[in-house]
Parts: C-alpha cells; structure tokens; sequence
C-alpha cells in the first residue's frame, strides 16, 4: 500500500521521481558494465582461438609435407621391388639358373 502511494506521488506531474531515475541509472551502468565483461572476455577467447587455430594451421601443413614425403618414400620403394622382381624374373626366364643376374640382385 505504501508503494502504491510513493507511485502515485512519483508520478504526480509525470515525471519519475529521483529514486526511481537513480534506480534505472544504476541499473543502465550495471548492464553496461556487465555488457563490457562479456566483451572482452569474448574478445579474449576469440584471440586465444585463432592463435590455436595458427598452430593448428602450422602443424597439418607440416603433416602434409611429411605426408608427400611418406608418399614418395613408398613410390621409390614399390618401384625397387618392382625392378628387383623383373630381375628375379628374367634370371627364371634363362636357361642357365639366372648366373648373369645374380650379380645384379646381389648389388641391389
């Protein structure tokens, strides 16, 4: 009943009454600071988030080339195997047991 009278009273001439102006400035620099916290602190896990992502972007190109370099190595060592096959193939092949190729296969 009280409040119901102070509002009436506030409200005589339509202007708020000084409490109720304090009330909303406070309450207007609260939400502004509380706006600004979350600002910042969005800002922080943003720059936190593309420094991981650098080192992220850092590290698959590294994977990458390591990748081609793994691809390579496994290209030159089919290609061996296949040489050295058609090599044990042609000493088959002749009619003395494959003595010429033995050196070859002896060398590789």
């Amino acid at each position: 009943m009280v409040d119901a009278l102070n509002q009436s009273q506030a409200s005589v001439g339509g202007l708020p009454s000084y409490e109720d102006l304090e009330r909303a400035v406070l309450g207007g620099a609260a939400a502004i600071h509380s706006l600004t916290t979350e600002r910042e602190e969005l800002r922080s896990r943003c720059e936190a988030q593309e420094r991981e992502l650098t080192i992220l972007r850092a590290t698959s190109d590294d994977l990458r080339r390591q990748l081609v370099l793994v691809g390579d190595c496994y290209v030159r060592f089919a290609n061996s195997c296949v040489v050295q096959l058609q090599h044990v193939s042609r000493a088959m092949e002749q009619p003395d047991g494959g003595s010429p190729d033995q050196n070859v296969l002896t060398r590789g």
